[in-house]
């Protein structure tokens, strides 16, 4: 059986690699310095170390020993890392899937012993894979517990207890103690889940029904016999004995386990299981309910997860004292190996993912859970650098450098590529010819001719702000290898943490961490001993006005378990001034002034003072109200893909947006929020307590169109607001009639018809985003209306337009005053402003594939000075800009709203990403080709299989996918590139532009909390009640293409003014400003002398704070 079960004919989910990929390396614009001294690590060869385990792999295509036949046959072995015969050195323990474990005693200096043949480890062993110890029976001795599978008959998969004998010697006895689980079992870990004071059992375990697509698979398993042997099993310690209680406990789901990690996710002293699933099962996040139950919150606490779950930890990434995690997948890193490679996802399997089963969102890249407060957590994995890093294994958090900031190790290399595309065509046909009975010697061959490339585990160094580096290059690191589970520990006690890992067909490695022999930090380690061995204390310190929480947790990585004493690095910081253990039983101690380069040891026992750990508590400021107004915006159904298969994301759902304004004279703001394809949009009257629900028949009428931006302007000059509301979408044809934009007459009292037939009704155009202005300053309002693009002809865009109001008749005389920005490409955010200050009204226009536009009104005369600034250079794609003051010097400053640095495409002025559109197959339809650089050459964004579905062409003309990745552009497309409509976009980052008060604007990048985002809006408070102004910022996009993460961050931001130059970041876990829906737009009201923050959602209700 192959990983990607397509080889077996399910074509449900996987298809061929339509993979998007980016620029190998993102553009360092932080300016990090690389130090080479700072991911130094020495390997320590077998011959100076005495370890020589090789966990090698013989494959058997006349057996299941194969992977054809079992998915699971190079997915490796663990290690472990414990002080077995308690003389204080830690000794490392190796399992192998076909050959002996092995059992390394540590003799000081780096060097070891193999005591396996005395050590009695191998009875009962088969293929085992995962590692873990425990004082199982409380003597004060470690035991071991392995967790065995492979291609074996159940009878031959018991997981094996190895009860240490004091003597450097062990004997198995996991039937004696309940935990011979026959599971194809993965890891397994002891915890103290009843908080009874002994310890009970996780056992993860992969499934038997590998190779069955998602609707078959979970069909079968809806037989609780089955699905009990294929979930992973929860064994309760009662009396020395281990008791399956699984079923009872909530744990029984079927699972294809490969990441396992104990801690406390919540944050409320009780230990909560993680579990990274492969395939389509998603991750589980099981919180601990306090009563010998568990409910799997995954969906609750996140809003996306990896697809292919490889191996975990869970730390502090960003030392906010909340734990993150980090989650493996096998994204390619390379473009080639992304194009030949990697399986890809299908609307239709990823709906029944989603929609049909239920289950979460997936992504074929790592993630990256930043812990946001409030159980909520935001996948940043794009934002770090860290999405991508081949077939990865293990993944382990700890500090490398001894810098206080922890970095991270990735295992990756897979012995044979199964998901190899050519392979795979190569596959089928040879069952096609042989009729489904290939014989010995043609299997023989494919499988001989699978792809096997060794590759390079990756250290990535945290220089803070969520930027990882890739460090590799920089030691011994760099060796390729084969390699799967890792653990750290500080094998030499020097004081800073060293690397062993478990490598198939190959020796293991050893690498000396240099950190202290470089003086490159201090540290301090703690050891704690709670009641049981496995305590999952937490341990808080504060030093030089740092604080730092770690918790005592030895599964980590994939498949083995990392030294357990709590190691922090101190930068150069030699004197802690407290340490606080908190032991999940509610004991607490603290300690004082302890000097640096120490390790200090916390017995449960001597504790004396009560108090449980719970991170600073704020009181949050914004508060949900959920009776100020009821709308719930409904979008219509549509699918852009269906005709535009390598849209990025989609066209049709940018919706609804906010408008305010007084319609009825009583001085009060007023609220309109546009409708979606087949709903009206909804008026709002503000009363006294609230908002009132109004019935305009003439909205009712017009439900047929999609509501993008409104105006409440007063077009008549009779001192009401009217309403104009821009249409647009995806949905319609081209020209269609309803993409005119509307007008609504005011008659005063806030009731709305039909305004009689104008200029405007000329020009049925897919808009966005509107504005009034009195460019001619001959006292009524004109209007500016940014279009977007021609329907579902992405991203060819429509010329914008200028009215000019003459006496209540608009004329269009864009061409005349600003034939710039007739032809500027796709708007989404235009506004009025007076940038230079000196009374004619300017205006700035944003969107996406396009520059900044800043355009200087001459006496009635538009000019696009963005040249002077080099916003021209600044191509982006922009959503939003809104006018502020930011240090209350009287110039306008702007926020500029890009889609943020948390998306997989990677974008800098040397590596852009381009896009072309034509109709290159020649079949009257518009195609739309993503492009970015690799070796400075622009290649193919999207892979064969999906570019082929929307030009056929494509597969008739390069007949591999190897020929696919290794072709240019040029070598795609030919001539045809010459004259496409054709853009590019060089920046992601949103920023902020400093009026210098003489026509000039100094850039600034926004904090990297504002780069996890896309700013879709803005609206101006004053947060902290300091006379300056603030925004609120908000976004989201959930309907990209399958292959593309949605951009879903579950809260919208504060950017508080620092008075001068910048913006500080206010998070939601300080603020509460957590949002549940696809946010699009953002609008701020007062009533009765009380603020409020209005969210609009897509297709969902609004949300409203109270602050």
């Amino acid at each position: 059986m192959l990983k990607n079960y397509l080889i077996l004919g399910f074509t449900l989910l996987v298809v061929i690699s339509c993979k998007e990929e980016s620029s190998n390396s993102e553009p360092n614009e932080l300016n990090h310095e690389l130090n080479p001294i700072s991911s130094s690590f020495k390997k320590i060869q077998s011959s100076v170390s005495g370890i020589d385990f090789n966990n090698t792999i013989t494959h058997d295509l006349n057996t299941k020993f194969n992977l054809f036949d079992y998915d699971f046959f190079y997915n490796g072995a663990g290690v472990g890392i414990e002080d077995i015969n308690n003389d204080g050195l830690k000794d490392i323990f190796f399992t192998g899937n076909q050959v002996p474990n092995k059992l390394y005693l540590n003799k000081g200096g780096l060097k070891f012993e193999d005591i396996t043949e005395t050590a009695n480890i191998n009875t009962n062993k088969n293929w085992s894979n995962g590692i873990t110890f425990a004082d199982v029976n409380n003597d004060g001795w470690m035991d071991i517990y392995i967790s065995q599978g492979g291609p074996v008959d159940e009878n031959l998969r018991n997981n094996l207890l190895l009860i240490n004998q004091k003597d450097n010697s062990f004997k198995e006895e996991a039937n004696q103690y309940g935990l011979n689980d026959t599971g194809i079992s993965t890891q397994s870990a002891f915890l103290d889940f009843d908080m009874d004071g002994d310890l009970d059992c996780i056992v993860m375990n992969e499934n038997d029904y590998y190779g069955t697509d998602p609707t078959q698979f979970y069909s079968i398993l809806s037989d609780k016999s089955k699905l009990k042997e294929n979930s992973s099993h929860l064994y309760e310690n009662i009396n020395g004995k281990f008791l399956n209680v699984t079923e009872k406990s909530g744990l029984l789901s079927a699972t294809f386990g490969l990441g396992l990690c104990i801690s406390d996710i919540n944050n409320d002293n009780w230990p909560d299981i993680y579990i990274a699933n492969d395939y389509y099962v998603p991750d589980m996040m099981y919180l601990n309910n306090q009563n010998g139950t568990f409910t799997d919150v995954i969906k609750q606490t996140t809003n996306q997860v990896e697809f292919y779950g490889m191996g975990i930890d869970i730390a502090d990434i960003n030392n906010d004292n909340l734990n993150d995690i980090f989650a493996l997948d096998m994204a390619a890193s390379d473009h080639i190996r992304s194009k030949t490679l990697m399986a890809s996802m299908n609307v239709s399997g990823f709906n029944l993912l989603t929609k049909t089963l239920n289950l979460q969102y997936q992504y074929m890249f790592n993630a990256v859970q930043l812990n946001i407060g409030q159980n909520k957590f935001h996948n940043v994995s794009q934002l770090t650098g860290m999405s991508k890093t081949d077939w990865s294994w293990a993944a382990l958090i700890f500090d490398t450098d001894l810098d206080s900031k922890e970095d991270v190790y990735v295992t990756n290399g897979y012995r044979r590529y199964a998901l190899d595309n050519d392979s795979r065509m190569q596959i089928s046909q040879a069952k096609q010819q042989y009729r489904n009975n290939v014989p010995l010697n043609v299997k023989e061959a494919i499988y001989n001719g699978l792809p096997s490339e060794k590759l390079s585990n990756i250290l990535f160094k945290n220089d803070g702000d969520l930027h990882f580096e890739n460090v590799t290059a920089f030691s011994d690191l760099n060796e390729p290898s084969f390699s799967n589970g890792a653990a750290y520990s500080d094998l030499d006690n020097d004081g800073d943490l060293d690397i062993i890992v478990n490598n198939m067909d190959s020796d293991a490695f050893l690498f000396q961490n240099m950190a202290i022999e470089n003086k490159l930090g201090n540290y301090l380690k703690v050891i704690t001993k709670g009641k049981t061995s496995e305590d999952f204390a937490k341990v808080q310190i504060s030093f030089n006005g740092n604080t730092k929480t770690k918790e005592s947790s030895r599964v980590r990585g994939y498949l083995s378990a990392v030294d357990k004493t709590i190691h922090f690095g101190l930068g150069k910081s030699k004197l802690i001034d407290t340490i606080k253990v908190f032991w999940p039983s509610g004991k607490y101690e603290e300690v004082y002034n302890t000097s640096s380069n120490s390790t200090i040891t916390f017995n449960e026992e001597d504790a004396i003072l009560n108090r449980s750990f719970s991170p600073s508590s704020r009181n949050l400021k914004f508060k949900k109200n959920n009776q100020l107004l009821n709308f719930t915006h409904q979008e219509n159904e549509f699918d852009d893909f269906l005709k535009e298969g390598l849209l990025p994301y989609k066209q049709s759902t940018l919706g609804p947006f906010i408008t305010k304004g007084d319609v009825n004279g009583d001085n009060k703001e007023d609220i309109y929020i546009g409708g979606a394809k087949g709903q009206a949009g909804q008026l709002f009257i503000q009363s006294g307590k609230g908002f009132i629900t109004t019935n305009i028949p003439a909205f009712k009428s017009d439900a047929g169109y999609e509501d993008m931006e409104a105006l409440f302007i007063d077009i008549e000059n009779d001192g009401d607001n009217d309403l104009y509301v821009v249409s647009g979408g995806s949905e319609f044809n081209e020209r269609s009639p309803e993409l005119k934009d509307r007008l609504y007459i005011n008659d005063g009292k806030g009731n709305f018809s039909k305004a009689a037939s104008s200029d405007i009704d000329a020009y049925t155009i897919s808009g966005k985003s509107i504005t009034k202005i009195d460019f001619d300053k001959d006292g009524d309002l004109d209007i500016i209306v940014g279009n977007r693009i021609k329907p579902q002809q992405f991203p060819i865009h429509e010329p914008s337009i200028i009215y000019q109001n003459n006496n209540g008749v608009f004329t269009n005389v864009t061409r005349l005053v600003a034939p710039e920005f007739e032809d500027f490409g796709i708007v989404n955010k235009v506004i009025t402003t007076d940038f230079n200050n000196d009374g004619w009204d300017d205006f700035i226009a944003v969107g996406e594939w396009t520059s900044v536009g800043m355009f200087l009104n001459n006496n009635g005369v538009f000019e696009n000075i963005a040249g002077k600034n080099g916003l021209d250079k600044e191509i982006g794609w922009w959503f939003n800009v809104t006018e502020t003051d930011i240090n209350n010097d009287g110039n306008k400053d702007y926020l500029l709203g890009n889609v943020g640095k948390n998306i997989k495409f990677k974008v800098s002025v040397d590596k852009p990403l381009r896009v072309y559109a034509d109709d290159f197959d020649d079949n009257g339809t518009n195609d739309l080709v993503l492009s970015y650089k690799y070796n400075d050459i622009f290649v193919p964004a999207r892979g064969r299989e999906c570019t082929s579905l929307q030009m056929p062409f494509i597969a008739e003309k390069i007949p591999t996918f190897n020929e696919f990745a290794n072709s240019s552009l040029q070598d795609i497309y030919g001539e045809g590139l010459n004259t496409a409509y054709e853009r590019e976009v060089n920046q992601f980052n949103s920023m902020l532009l400093i009026n210098n008060g003489d026509g000039t604007f100094k850039k600034v990048i926004l904090p990297i909390m504002a780069q996890t985002m896309p700013i879709l809006d803005a609206a101006s408070i004053d947060y902290n009640n300091d006379g300056f102004e603030d925004l609120v910022i908000v976004g989201n996009i959930y309907n990209t293409e399958v292959e593309t993460p949605r951009l879903d961050n579950p809260y919208g931001l504060i950017l508080v003014s620092n008075t001068k130059n910048g913006y500080n970041v206010v998070e939601p876990k300080e603020s509460g400003f957590y949002l549940s829906g696809n946010a699009k737009s953002v609008e701020t009201v007062s009533i009765n002398g009380k603020s409020f923050i209005i969210v609009a959602n897509n297709n969902s209700s609004i949300e409203v704070f109270e602050y």
